[in-house]
């Protein structure tokens, strides 16, 4: 059995405020890689989520509320994804430019999976759209847009990045569907229902094993029916997420003879526990290479 290291740091980094620059407040670490990379060098970016706080569980404190109150660009997942940071962020002056990147075009959100529970959005949908690139490019337009209109003296460096960013991503979703063609196996279990999105895009099949929460353990009749799915399925491998302990992972892949793996939902910033160089993009390539071997891919 292959056991990955977790990832336990906290998601995001914040930066201060430097002069003649956008402010800029971004929920968590998916929206603040958005906003740094399309706002380049005339943006400073922070981040609401503290290291080691869980995103879905955000409550917004008096540093957090201080870099908002202080913000010209707002960016955030609404539809109750972070309740405490929507109603924050609904106080704010009628000056403050804000965007819900649920709410852009081509987003397009998914139903929820059962086991989502209280942690699915308002309506009952699926709140991890960051999984799919192709909605992140949409989210990036969205937020060169409101660069734009925040700053229009430098709208052209906005729409070079955009073009860029857009670009890196599309790269991204060749590799990704090159890495899962031709897959003996496309059925995933994870122990985090993170990856609905992700599935959908490229032809595959979750197998939730439990929630969001790390607390939310499913009883044993939950385990022996996703232990018989996975079986069915004819799983080899055992996915778990980098915030949550491999404990339910390895029941199940105890259970049917499998090998865990890491699979990355990266609702926390990776350079805390891979290093300089590491982010959205090299974290979905490694996702990618990963599912390659566990599904058994060409």
């Amino acid at each position: 059995m292959l056991l990955v290291p977790l990832l336990l740091a906290g998601c995001g980094t914040s930066s201060s405020g430097s002069p003649g620059r956008l402010r800029v407040v971004a929920d968590f670490y998916p929206v603040q890689f958005l906003a740094q990379r399309v706002g380049g060098d005339r943006v400073s970016v922070a981040d609401l989520t503290p290291p080691g706080t869980e995103p879905h569980e955000l409550a917004v404190d008096a540093k957090g509320a201080g870099a908002l109150a202080d913000a010209n660009v707002v960016f955030y997942l609404g539809a109750g994804f972070q309740p405490d940071v929507q109603k924050a962020v609904g106080e704010l002056p009628r000056s403050v430019r804000r965007t819900d990147l649920l709410s852009v075009p081509g987003v397009n959100l998914l139903p929820a999976p059962s086991v989502l529970g209280r942690e699915a959005l308002a309506g009952g949908k699926d709140p991890h759209v960051w999984l799919d690139p192709l909605r992140m490019r949409a989210m990036a337009a969205a937020v060169a847009g409101a660069y734009e209109r925040a700053d229009p003296e430098h709208a052209d460096g906005y729409r070079d990045n955009l073009a860029r960013l857009q670009r890196d991503l599309d790269r991204l979703h060749s590799d990704l569907r090159a890495d899962l063609t031709g897959c003996a196996q496309t059925s995933i279990v994870t122990s985090h229902a993170a990856f609905g999105y992700f599935a959908r895009r490229y032809g595959l099949r979750q197998i939730p094993i439990a929630g969001l929460s790390p607390d939310a353990e499913p009883d044993a009749k939950t385990l022996a029916t996703i232990s018989r799915q996975a079986r069915k399925a004819g799983v080899h491998t055992v996915y778990f997420e980098e915030a949550l302990p491999p404990k339910l992972a390895d029941t199940v892949a105890a259970e049917i003879g499998a090998r865990v793996d890491l699979l990355a939902a990266l609702e926390f910033d990776p350079t805390r526990a891979l290093g300089a160089g590491q982010d959205y993009l090299t974290v979905m390539r490694g996702n990618g290479r990963r599912l390659h071997s566990g599904l058994e891919c060409r």
